[in-house]
């Protein structure tokens, strides 16, 4: 009887464990829905919805293009420390019955500056590039070897993973981040946070304009 019983728990396991991940993320998702419903709620803020041409939003797209394939959710905009930012729950399917969530915030900060992408191992993935391992981040730009030494030498690496670890992208647009569906507990402290961690990620994409104009032609 003992061999059956461990015999069906190596068997079942699998689907246990995907079962409870999936019922994790589904609540994640259900907890950020009802946070961005607060946040369209205020004065300035507004659901996300189409626009008159009937598109959806896509301020992403130019930040991370792979994030075309998803599906919207659920999203509100509105203003947030001298920034307007995009808050929005974009979905794809994975396999054939889970559901995968990605938490996209987007601040415009318009600016003159050259394009930086701080990448996780899974959105490396997702251009085709590879992590070393034990590297929470790897910097993407045009002197990618001194934007890492800059990167690494600063603190924006532990404030980074300390908020959930987001993929990172600084345009001339503006900051995006975008997470696997995270454990929201209080949006407003992740918004205010990430806000706060704009100055420094737009310094570090001048660093790497600095270092361009300094090379010899």
């Amino acid at each position: 009887m003992f061999p059956w019983i461990m015999w069906s728990a190596v068997v079942l396991a699998p689907f246990v464990i995907g079962g409870t991940l999936a019922f994790r993320t589904a609540r994640r998702a259900r907890r950020s829905d009802r946070a961005m419903g607060v946040l369209a709620g205020r004065p300035g803020w507004s659901r996300l919805g189409r626009g008159a041409d009937g598109a959806e939003w896509a301020g992403y797209a130019g930040h991370f293009p792979w994030l075309l394939r998803t599906r919207h959710g659920t999203g509100a905009s509105g203003p947030l420390g001298g920034h307007r930012v995009t808050v929005a729950r974009r979905w794809e399917p994975s396999g054939r019955r889970d559901v995968r969530h990605w938490l996209i915030v987007c601040f415009e900060a318009p600016g003159d500056r050259p394009t930086l992408r701080l990448e996780r191992g899974w959105s490396a993935a997702k251009l085709g590039l590879r992590a070393p391992e034990g590297v929470p981040y790897v910097p993407v730009s045009e002197h990618a070897m001194d934007t890492a030494e800059r990167f690494y030498a600063s603190d924006l690496p532990q404030r980074l993973i300390r908020f959930a670890g987001p993929a990172v992208s600084v345009a001339a647009d503006g900051v995006c981040f975008v997470h696997p569906m995270p454990d929201v507990r209080d949006m407003d402290r992740l918004l205010t946070e990430l806000a706060a961690l704009i100055p420094d990620l737009v310094a570090l994409a001048g660093a790497t304009g600095a270092q361009e104009a300094q090379d010899p032609l």
